[in-house]
């Protein structure tokens, strides 16, 4: 005869009767063994899902100063006290019988992730590959704490499976030199103050420890090292806890915890019966300590229900796209896709350090596979290139105030030459120190954005303001136009997409302060100077057009020049990108001239060069690659880059071909992952996106292009172009 079990939710104030006598529990004390484990690896880059709460604008010390990410269906990299300092590798489900199988929520769960309706909290379902269990996981982080909050609600199909968390620590940006221990009612970790650093500037990270506490208590705990003693590796051999270790430390740790489960445990059959949901949660707490955060996850978890914790998360967000403006407010409300980009773009700022946006909260894994090593900063740091873009596409938005911190942030962080780094840690602290002359141009083109579009009045421009325009503007004049690096941060020269920049800065500038008329000469003359530089009159591929990059300005010589990523060389006249398409966007040039004419009409050439994708047949659209001869990519082949769809999408509105530019932005987020995170590239145009392995997701950039050319459209012109002298 069959018999159900009766339905069990375990409540967070129910943790101290789930506990069983810690005694018997007591990991054994003897070293354990494996040490440092293997090294460390990042989680795909791939992310699925972003979040943390929204807190409004203030400059109070954040309350919920943690961040979270979602791939491969669980929860991976958690940054805390910043956006740029991750302090947990992943964290997730490992189901047992006891007998035979391990079941992986990773690898053996078929798994679909999405946003709720209202793109904020986030939402995980799944399915056992050999139909042993399903469930629904909900995640948010507490408004009023550092935690992360996660509610599971498991059906399983029979009895006597065992359910453990498995988490995985990765302090101060590594996870190769972490301390972790283990007691009845949590997992503990902590990164060293002497951790070991990557080969490049870094900051000062904060000291950091994280907490994990179930609703229902564990019945056994261990910690180990990774690949070697971990709790992974002895279910995956035994499909039962052989294995408790109590501390391991220094090195790659993992930490193992087996729910109280009783309702499970306790049927003898294992044969396909009717059971009941149970549900259970977890509380992530961060802290300076393991200590504090223990103590943090435990109040969230036996002071909120997770209901409420939900509803607040969801009720900040809801009140930051209230505080939108009404110019903004059909982009979004009108649009899924741009109310979800809106939201990742924000989602990306530092609490304490306003209008500090990351580029990504992932570590791409390019060339080197899924998964990136240890000790990079990957693309958790902010770029003022990417930071312009991320303005303004919050601008496009609606949003008044991000842009403004924006601004604020770039005037703290220029160097005293009137240059900004490469890229920067959120505190300011240089990572790459290669010098990008649209990186020191696009901070004045902010300013004239929100000037053109009423956040501030060019003439009563704050004094801190005037002298970061007038640094940058010097800089520029001292050092264009010819920049170390393009974009793309690959190759130095005479660049169409730089130049572009550095002309509309200059006659920005100008505008701005109107006592500079030599920026104006200047951007004159450069702008006369754009064929000489970078139009190449004639070669085996065509006529009158913009190659990528000309080393020495002479694009018509013989010039060699060395591709990135193990591409080998090239002559510079064979190698073009849409950098000239800025040329346009920016201002410099109008799109029927005859050069951008003849230059897109050799970009589009699939059977010359292999940039372009093929044309929808559906609408049209079309996908490129950064370049021809781009190994940026898995197996070193390139992909297609939906922001790039976007930025042909802005051409074909600036040709008044209102449909190409909506095809292009419906190819645009179409790229987007099924849960609508967009991603840096694809390996097809298809939809949704087949990205491959060890790319960014989602690519801040992206997100705000998708947003400036819908707004573009609505708008009927480019929304970022400066005005044209």
């Amino acid at each position: 005869m069959r018999t159900a079990l009766r339905s069990v939710t375990i409540l967070p104030f129910c943790i101290g009767l789930a506990l069983v006598n810690p005694m018997t529990l007591s990991a054994q004390a003897v070293e354990t063994p494996g040490r440092p484990g293997i090294p460390h690896r990042w989680a795909p880059a791939l992310k699925q899902a972003v979040g943390t709460a929204y807190e409004g604008e203030s400059k109070k010390s954040p309350r919920s100063p943690v961040w979270f990410t979602v791939a491969d269906g669980i929860l991976t990299e958690a940054y805390y006290p910043s956006v740029d300092q991750p302090q947990m590798g992943d964290f997730q489900l490992l189901v047992t019988d006891g007998l035979s199988r391990l079941s992986e929520q990773r690898r053996d769960v078929l798994s679909e992730v999405r946003f709720t309706p209202g793109a904020s909290a986030v939402e995980i379902r799944g399915i056992d590959r050999e139909g042993w269990y399903s469930f629904d996981q909900q995640i948010v982080t507490d408004t009023e704490a550092a935690v992360i909050r996660v509610k599971t609600v498991l059906r399983p199909a029979r009895a006597g499976l065992r359910v453990h968390a498995l988490f995985k620590p990765a302090h101060q940006n590594t996870g190769a030199d972490d301390i972790a221990w283990v007691t009845a009612q949590s997992l503990l970790s902590e990164g060293r103050a002497s951790s070991t650093l990557p080969p490049f500037p870094v900051r000062d990270f904060s000291p950091a420890g994280t907490a994990i506490v179930s609703s229902t208590g564990f019945t056994q705990t261990s910690v180990g090292y990774v690949g070697t003693s971990d709790g992974w590796q002895d279910l995956q051999k035994n499909f039962h806890m052989t294995e408790r270790y109590s501390t391991a430390g220094p090195g790659n740790v993992a930490l193992i915890g087996e729910l109280n489960l009783p309702e499970l445990r306790e049927l003898k059959t294992r044969a396909p019966i009717p059971l009941l949901p149970i549900t259970f949660e977890f509380a992530i707490g961060f802290g300076p300590n393991a200590r504090a955060a223990e103590a943090a996850a435990r109040e969230s978890l036996q002071s909120k229900r997770f209901d409420q914790v939900r509803a607040q998360y969801e009720a900040s967000w809801s009140a930051w796209f209230q505080s939108l403006s009404s110019e903004g407010r059909p982009i979004w409300e009108r649009s899924e896709s741009a109310r979800l980009s809106a939201l990742v773009i924000k989602t990306h700022e530092d609490k304490t350090a306003r209008g500090g946006i990351v580029a990504s909260l992932s570590k791409p894994g390019i060339p080197d596979g899924d998964r990136a090593g240890d000790a990079l900063g990957g693309y958790h740091l902010v770029w003022p290139r990417d930071l312009y873009h991320a303005a303004t596409g919050l601008l496009a938005a609606g949003d008044l105030k991000t842009p403004k911190a924006v601004l604020n942030f770039l005037i703290q962080t220029q160097k005293p030459d009137g240059s900004w780094h490469q890229n920067l840690w959120t505190d300011g602290s240089p990572y790459w120190t290669g010098i990008q002359l649209d990186e020191v141009s696009f901070p004045i083109l902010l300013v004239e954005q929100l000037v053109k579009h009423g956040v501030l009045n060019e003439r009563t421009l704050s004094e801190a303001t005037r002298s970061m325009i007038e640094k940058a503007a010097g800089f520029i004049l001292e050092n264009g136009p010819r920049s170390q690096q393009d974009r793309w941060e690959e190759i130095g020269g005479y660049i169409p997409s730089t130049l572009a920049a550095e002309i509309s800065a200059l006659s920005a500038a100008t505008r701005l302060l109107p006592d500079h008329a030599e920026w104006a000469t200047k951007a004159t003359q450069w702008r006369n100077q754009l064929d000489e530089w970078t139009l190449v009159k004639s070669s085996s591929l065509g006529r009158n057009y913009f190659l990528r990059a000309s080393p020495n300005g002479r694009p018509n010589d013989r010039e060699e020049i060395d591709l990135a990523n193990g591409a080998g060389r090239a002559t510079a006249s064979s190698i073009l990108d849409g950098g000239f398409l800025e040329l346009v966007r920016l201002g410099i040039l109008p799109a029927q001239d005859s050069r951008i004419q003849s230059t897109l009409r050799l970009y589009e050439d699939t059977g010359l060069l292999d940039i372009a994708s093929e044309t929808d047949p559906m609408t049209g659209a079309r996908g490129y690659r950064r370049y021809n001869r781009d190994f940026y990519g898995e197996s070193r082949v390139g992909g297609y880059w939906p922001l790039l769809a976007g930025e042909r999408g802005h051409l074909a509105l600036a040709e008044g071909n209102f449909h190409r530019a909506r095809a292009q932005l419906a190819l645009l987020e179409s790229q987007a992952l099924s849960s609508g995170m967009i991603p840096e590239q694809t390996r097809t145009i298809a939809s949704p996106a087949d990205a491959g392995s060890g790319v960014a997701c989602p690519l801040v950039w992206a997100h705000a292009e998708a947003l400036r050319l819908r707004r573009s459209l609505k708008d009927g012109e480019l929304f970022d172009q400066p005005r044209v002298d």
